[in-house]
């Protein structure tokens, strides 16, 4: 057996109704608590002002910070650091999907170290410490697995380069998992998070950075969005239909956490960077049919492994690509560039870009440029 570490150090609370403990799990960090949020809009004021009263129950004062946006950037995160610091807070809260957690993870850095955020990306010397304040994570989706990782994605709008921190100093010390939170997202974001689910569980599988740890929590994670993935779409106020993707999520976050992804996120990534309006699970949509038959010849067996987890008929890796592109397709996920109004006089800076993530070279079959290149003129329409 191969040598391997696995550090999982979240608390998580999972059930329906945890919310209701949110105030009683954040006592133990801190007295004075940040809750940063999307703006309180409905349908979502019920769910955040039953956070607050949690809290505020528990005797916390609570500080609230109603500014992350989608794809969230340093500019949000170092005003949010500023007045976290100001405030003199003790416990960042992120509540939402993962713009909202991965926003509190870089404001607990920006709070109490000396540079601008972007000064702890994970290719910057300077790397988060101690000082980085607790991080509570209440997740709302299933499928960014935030609530378990030590990643926070944030974009530094200035160069359109979206990058991340990547530190164990950013895993939340806890997390509640409430199911019942997620029994009113749309049809479309509940698709596209659940897409996002399967990419963290898929990558990891085939991650040569795995363990026997990622692999089996990833076998099971699969398992669980394919089951349920397409059913919650017509029933998606069903809690145990919403409790399964939430831990299927769950577990594809700490393999995430530990094995990492490949070449979909390093593609993807770059794209919403470059083009906000395109969400992360859609960037990722677009270039899986392209990577799935670039890379399956790399990983036979678990391209076929996987497969049949989404059709038992699946015996090569041709029926196992067309397996996952039919499920990913039948969810709503089959995307373009052109969809999302890119061209290919566009692409350019986004393959630069994607050339210098690390998961590039840690995909099964690692790609040159002119490859990756060929990926994206691939999904163009």
């Amino acid at each position: 057996m191969k040598d391997f570490r696995f550090f999982g150090p979240t608390a998580v609370e999972f059930g329906v109704g945890k919310l209701d403990k949110l105030g009683e799990l954040t006592a133990p960090l801190g007295a004075r608590v940040m809750l940063v949020t999307v703006p309180w809009e409905e349908p979502l004021v019920e769910m955040f002002e039953r956070a607050e009263h949690s809290l505020r129950e528990a005797r916390l004062d609570v500080l609230l910070f109603p500014q992350v946006q989608p794809n969230p950037t340093v500019e949000t995160v170092d005003a949010g650091g500023h007045f976290a610091r100001e405030e003199g807070v003790e416990v960042v809260i992120g509540m939402g999907g993962g713009s909202s957690m991965d926003t509190a993870k870089g404001i607990a850095v920006a709070a109490t170290h000396p540079h601008p955020v972007w000064d702890y990306m994970y290719f910057q010397d300077a790397q988060p410490d101690y000082r980085t304040l607790p991080i509570v994570a209440v997740t709302t989706t299933s499928g960014t697995g935030s609530h378990v990782t030590k990643v926070a994605v944030l974009t530094k709008t200035d160069e359109a380069c979206k990058s991340a921190i990547a530190s164990d100093m950013v895993f939340p010390e806890v997390a509640v998992v409430d199911p019942a939170l997620m029994t009113g997202l749309p049809r479309g974001i509940t698709a596209s998070t659940t897409f996002d689910a399967y990419t963290h569980a898929f990558e990891s599988y085939i991650n040569p950075g795995g363990s026997p740890m990622t692999d089996l929590l990833a076998l099971e994670s699969l398992r669980l969005l394919a089951d349920n993935g397409l059913p919650v779409l017509d029933n998606g106020t069903e809690v145990e239909l919403r409790s399964n993707l939430a831990w299927a999520d769950t577990l594809a976050g700490w393999c995430i956490a530990n094995a990492g992804t490949t070449l979909p996120h390093a593609m993807g990534q770059p794209i919403s960077g470059h083009f906000p309006h395109v969400s992360h699970g859609q960037s990722l949509a677009i270039v899986y049919p392209a990577f799935l038959e670039y890379t399956c010849e790399a990983s036979p067996e678990r391209f076929i492994a996987a497969g049949k987890l989404f059709d038992s008929s699946v015996r090569d890796c041709e029926g196992a690509v067309g397996a996952m592109v039919k499920w990913m397709t039948e969810l709503g996920m089959k995307l373009t560039l052109s969809d999302v109004g890119i061209t290919e006089e566009q692409l350019a800076p986004v393959l630069a870009d994607c050339m210098a993530f690390p998961g590039v070279g840690c995909n099964p079959r690692v790609p040159c440029a002119e490859e990756v290149m060929a990926m994206y003129k691939q999904v163009l329409k």
